[in-house]
């Protein structure tokens, strides 16, 4: 039985009405989540997060819970909020759960749940061959980008200004929650319901440092897993608690949210406390 008729019958069984929408392309889950969502006690996001990305958008500051069917390829936010793989237990997770406030953040009014930022890998997504190409290719599609991106990515100087301060990069991330991607964490200590988004700067230039850098973080994440503090090659850097930034204007930056290319970028990006309800184990 496929994993949606497996879903369909537990919530009939249990005597819900749930009715399905499949979407059709890029931001047919926001608009979707954001018509329906006055009608119904939660929606429910199932794909990867790239979907619950979108589904984010629509229900930000609705008040309409949110559940999760983790069934993409990278499953960021199902890994950092200890969801169940399990269908009948993921149910039982939307059904019984708790009701849990996170904070969301706004690049330039854009919600994201996971992180944002600006650099190479948002670069790499810009690069990305389009929705189809994504679907076809899963993983792969994301490396062969960053492969390109890699050798064709200019570097420029990124400054940022927060609290009356200023810091200068070639990267910088933005975290509302602990994972970047599947597996990396820079901001071992960022927590969705604090209030404040936590900023890391890459302070040295240049694809190799970074790679570098990169290289350091997965050796250091794979031997201290559960570490509750930034690793020490990072500490060099900028490290901050913001509740807003701004980007400033210089040579053309790329940005992402939640590992969506956003056209146009993005010059302010801010924390909106509580903003989505989401139902968590």
């Amino acid at each position: 039985m496929g994993k949606l008729k497996k879903v369909l019958k537990f919530f009939k069984k249990k005597g819900d009405e749930v009715v399905v929408h499949r979407t059709t392309g890029p931001g047919d889950a926001r608009t979707t989540a954001r018509q329906r969502c006055a009608g119904f006690d939660a929606v429910i996001g199932a794909g990867g997060d790239g979907t619950i990305h979108e589904v984010v958008g629509g229900l930000a500051g609705t008040g309409t819970p949110l559940g999760i069917l983790p069934w993409g390829t990278g499953n960021v936010f199902a890994r950092e909020m200890g969801l169940p793989r399990r269908v009948k237990a993921l149910c039982k997770v939307i059904r019984q759960g708790r009701r849990v406030k996170l904070d969301l953040g706004l690049a330039d009014e854009r919600p994201f749940l996971l992180m944002a930022s600006v650099g190479l890998d948002a670069f790499a997504l810009g690069r990305m061959r389009g929705y189809q190409t994504k679907r076809l290719w899963g993983m792969g599609a994301y490396v062969l980008a960053g492969l390109e991106a890699f050798a064709r990515y200019p570097n420029p100087s990124i400054e940022v200004r927060f609290d009356g301060r200023t810091d200068r990069g070639s990267f910088v991330l933005i975290s509302n929650t602990r994972l970047y991607g599947a597996y990396f964490v820079f901001q071992p200590l960022a927590d969705p319901t604090d209030g404040l988004l936590d900023v890391f700067v890459f302070r040295d230039a240049g694809r190799w440092k970074f790679l570098g850098m990169a290289v350091q973080l997965v050796w250091h994440n794979l031997m201290s897993p559960r570490s509750q503090e930034p690793p020490s090659f990072l500490t060099r850097h900028g490290v901050h608690k913001v509740s807003r930034l701004e980007i400033l204007p210089g040579r053309q930056r790329s940005v992402q949210a939640d590992g969506e290319f956003l056209e146009g970028g993005a010059t302010r990006i801010e924390v909106s406390p509580g903003a989505l309800t989401v139902m968590l184990p």
